[in-house]
């Protein structure tokens, strides 16, 4: 039997429903992390998302297989999709938050049909560097996301590279998840807006 709890990193466990965010400083720090993470959900029969620029998904690529998981294989039976970050946060060269918080949303509805036993997901969000949405429209986004994935068998993490965005952005990151992992340092994060995150304080384990 699957154990409920999604992801355990360092000394913390994680909770279906969580969103967290990751914010480093070189492409060493973000392997560290997000292999593992995906991997344990590759493991645990879990469906496991990626979406970001091709340089990242590449060496994503190239370290899962160093890991050991034959990613051909996993990416043909979908349980692994990597998906072009442009694409899926662009539509016609526009960010809309609702529609892609109902896109992600159904995504992982179609996971859970496809008998999968949860979802692991992430975003690197290195393409607003290249594409910048206003710091309040990603704020009320990645807020609403946190909201709107309460309940749901996902555990989400956020990527940031901290070489690629203004310190608003990295603040905005840290308003809006309430687990931060600042290079491979994890931790509870105090200047998470609890306020603006309905439901936060009932998360259950699923």
């Amino acid at each position: 039997m699957i154990d409920p709890m999604a992801f355990g990193y360092g000394d913390l466990q994680f909770e279906w429903g969580d969103h967290i965010c990751t914010i480093f400083e070189n492409r060493e720090q973000q392997m560290s992390v997000m292999v593992p993470f995906m991997a344990q959900g590759i493991a645990a029969e879990q469906r496991c998302i990626w979406a970001s620029q091709p340089a990242s998904a590449d060496l994503f690529r190239r370290r899962l297989a160093a890991a050991g998981a034959d990613v051909t294989t996993l990416e043909a039976s979908d349980q692994l999709v990597i998906l072009p970050g442009m694409d899926y946060y662009l539509r016609d060269g526009v960010f809309d938050a609702d529609k892609i918080i109902e896109l992600t949303l159904a995504l992982y509805d179609d996971s859970i049909r496809a008998g999968y036993a949860g979802v692991r997901a992430t975003g690197d969000a290195s393409w607003l560097s290249e594409h910048p949405v206003e710091l309040e429209t990603w704020e009320r986004y990645e807020s609403e996301f946190g909201n709107r994935i309460v309940g749901k068998p996902a555990v989400v993490v956020c990527q940031y590279d901290a070489r690629r965005f203004s310190g608003a952005y990295v603040v905005a990151a840290l308003h809006t998840h309430p687990t931060v992992i600042l290079g491979e340092t994890i931790c509870h994060n105090p200047f998470f807006s609890r306020e603006e995150h309905y439901g936060a304080e009932e998360r259950q384990v699923h």
